[in-house]
């Protein structure tokens, strides 16, 4: 008789929560008329003998009760959410993992194919991996990147004591294969340089410093597609080290600020403002939306910056049939204008427009900003002026990028091990990163 497999503690993720069985789940199954399905017992040649049938099914429902479909859907609706989603995703694929692996134990074991003893202690080993993937999650905290980067670090570290696994015969009797780690790393100096003008390289100590002095797109490292082929199957990169732009933003995460203008509708608008980022600039749920009727007055709102992310801004926007005027647009941190928009000159601090200047009647000073409704930011403040970027390239065009003013933590990219894919770390504009190294790990439940 199998001793009785562990349980697993309780955990708000799990519906239902987890109770796995004991080694009498195996006993008699019935079909709808009570009759019996299947042996409770299996005979096996010697030297196994006869041994009590495990539930296979029963074994796959309590492996896949791992359930971050809600947190990822949360996540994937918040500012900064890139790291978020990422480290979730992290952890349902390490879960997906642990059920396959678990069920084939179950399918081996039910076909003599693996002996009670070896079966026994390779349960226990699995059930516990669940059960320190469980309490890394009730424990999570995803206050900041740091937070979210220790979450990951734990993920990461159980998927390497299951990667240790010892060998697992298939059902069908092909050849047992075994786990291995296969995380890779390469140390920035070891990247190839992509010279350009305007691009400077210091290697120093296993890492390299790209800087950057010039306006425009400068590609500086390449991590070629021979570098980041894996299995064929999906593989996640994760690039590490830092970023300094050439000047600070100016708004730091964390912020609360107020933004205030006035307008002027030729009818009845939308007026959209917005706390976007580099990382992040479509969110959806970091925009405030004003109603208002045709004709002038004044709005304001508070704004908040998420730790998380990096390289925020605010955009202005209005929909509707008719344009809208804005002007005395200002930025304001505890009372301080930080940044604003008034009209006054073509070229005023921090503001980037899509909008004409308008003379006709200004709400304040000597013109207004005359803006055309329709999608996209009309007005912009405090756009970083330089960021680094993170791409993935394919012959066939570039597959995703990253923007971000900041490497804390790490920044991660998914890639398909099937395509000749290679990784582009360039800087936009003035600024130096230090790059430490890149890491390839293959991601399960491809």
């Amino acid at each position: 008789m199998l001793p009785a497999r562990p349980r697993f503690l309780a955990a708000a993720l799990f519906v239902p929560a987890l109770a796995l069985a004991t080694a009498s789940c195996g006993g008699p199954q019935t079909n709808a008329g009570g009759a019996p399905a299947q042996s409770p017992e299996i005979e096996c040649p010697d030297p196994i003998g006869t041994i009590p049938r495990e539930s296979c099914a029963e074994i796959a429902d309590d492996f896949g009760s791992f359930d971050v479909s809600s947190s990822l859907k949360l996540a994937g609706a918040s500012r900064g959410a890139e790291p978020r989603i990422e480290a979730i995703r992290a952890a349902a694929d390490l879960a997906a993992k642990l059920k396959e692996r678990r069920v084939a134990l179950c399918e081996s074991y039910n076909t003599c194919k693996t002996k009670p003893a070896e079966h026994a202690a390779e349960d226990q080993r699995l059930a516990g991996l669940m059960k320190e993937l469980i309490d890394l999650w009730d424990a999570r905290k995803f206050l900041n990147a740091d937070d979210v980067a220790r979450f990951r670090e734990g993920v990461t570290k159980i998927a390497v004591k299951l990667d240790g696994t010892i060998a697992i015969p298939s059902p069908d009797g092909a050849a047992p294969t075994v786990g291995k780690p296969g995380k890779k790393t390469v140390r920035g100096e070891a990247l190839a340089r992509i010279e350009g003008a305007g691009l400077t390289f210091a290697p120093s100590g296993g890492n390299v410093t790209i800087t950057s002095t010039t306006a425009g797109t400068h590609d500086a490292l390449r991590a070629a597609a021979e570098e980041l082929r894996g299995t064929g199957g999906r593989m996640r990169v994760r690039i590490f080290g830092s970023y300094t732009p050439s000047a600070p933003p100016i708004i730091a995460p964390g912020e609360d600020l107020t933004i205030r203008f006035k307008y002027r509708a030729a009818q009845a608008s939308e007026l959209h403002v917005a706390m976007r980022s580099l990382e992040d600039p479509d969110a959806v749920e970091s925009t405030i939306v004003f109603r208002v009727a045709a004709g002038t007055g004044t709005e304001s709102t508070t704004l908040t910056a998420t730790p998380g992310s990096s390289g925020f801004y605010v955009g202005i926007s209005a929909r509707g049939a008719g344009n809208v005027e804005f002007d005395d647009v200002e930025l304001v941190r505890q009372n301080a204008v930080i940044a604003a928009a008034r009209a006054e000159s073509a070229n005023e601090a921090n503001l980037a427009s899509n909008c004409t200047l308008s003379k006709t009647k200004p709400l304040a000073g000597k013109a207004s900003f005359l803006c055309e409704s329709g999608d996209g930011d009309k007005l912009i403040l405090g756009q970083p002026k330089g960021h680094l970027y993170l791409a993935l390239k394919t012959p066939a065009g570039e597959r995703a990028r990253i923007r971000t003013l900041s490497l804390e933590g790490g920044r991660s990219l998914d890639l398909n091990g099937k395509e000749d894919t290679e990784l582009v770390i360039g800087l936009e504009g003035p600024g130096s990163a230090t790059i430490q190294s890149i890491e390839l790990l293959p991601v399960g439940g491809d």
